[in-house]
């Protein structure tokens, strides 16, 4: 059964994180709460979040048994929060830098609580975006059921030109899809081009 509205990976995660479960108790805690998969479904789900690293697989005869994993895998706040600080160390800069990346990704204003995310904190010279645009993103967000309070301050770093946030985009880009190989470090100079 295909459920849109809850992420399964979400409700696996909460059930075992409470107490190990081996593939017939989680498909039994997952019915009790309304979603119904077939057993075989869910083991070879459970062994694609064991493979990735989000859950613990552990032999225990004559049943495997799956626990959450403490790993936690770098979501894009977290790279982009690196990238920026690798590049400026004025905490002001960073701030004003990860902004722009997000705003420039996202193509609305970004948040307080996802520059918190980038791990980024000198709020102080940031320009503020009217409520009207605001509540608008703040309502896109909520039809992607995240939920951001009302007086949350978002911001919004429109600059048509800035070579270190187009050059932070890139390198996102680069490092997710794997595409370093197709990237040419040098560019050859030509002697019109001095």
């Amino acid at each position: 059964m295909f459920v849109p509205e809850r992420n399964l990976k979400d409700l696996v995660v909460s059930s075992v994180r409470a107490k190990e479960r081996s593939i017939s108790a989680l498909a039994k805690d997952l019915t009790t709460v309304g979603y119904k998969f077939h057993r075989l479904f869910l083991a070879g789900y459970l062994k694609a979040l064991a493979d990735v690293g989000v859950l613990r697989e552990k032999e225990i005869p004559p049943a495997k048994v799956y626990t959450a994993s403490t790993y936690r895998g770098k979501n894009l706040y977290d790279c982009v929060g690196e990238k920026v600080r690798a590049v400026e160390s004025d905490p002001r800069a960073q701030t004003r830098l990860a902004a722009s990346v997000l705003s420039r990704l996202f193509r609305r204003p970004v948040f307080l609580r996802e520059l918190k995310e980038c791990g980024v904190d000198a709020i102080a010279d940031l320009p503020t975006t009217s409520k009207e645009e605001r509540e608008e993103a703040r309502r896109a967000l909520a039809k992607l059921h995240l939920q951001i309070p009302t007086n949350e301050p978002a911001y919004f770093v429109d600059e048509r030109r800035n070579e270190l946030r187009d050059a932070i985009i890139t390198d996102l880009l680069v490092e997710k899809f794997d595409m370093a190989p197709l990237v040419l470090d040098t560019r050859q100079m030509k002697l019109a081009d001095r």
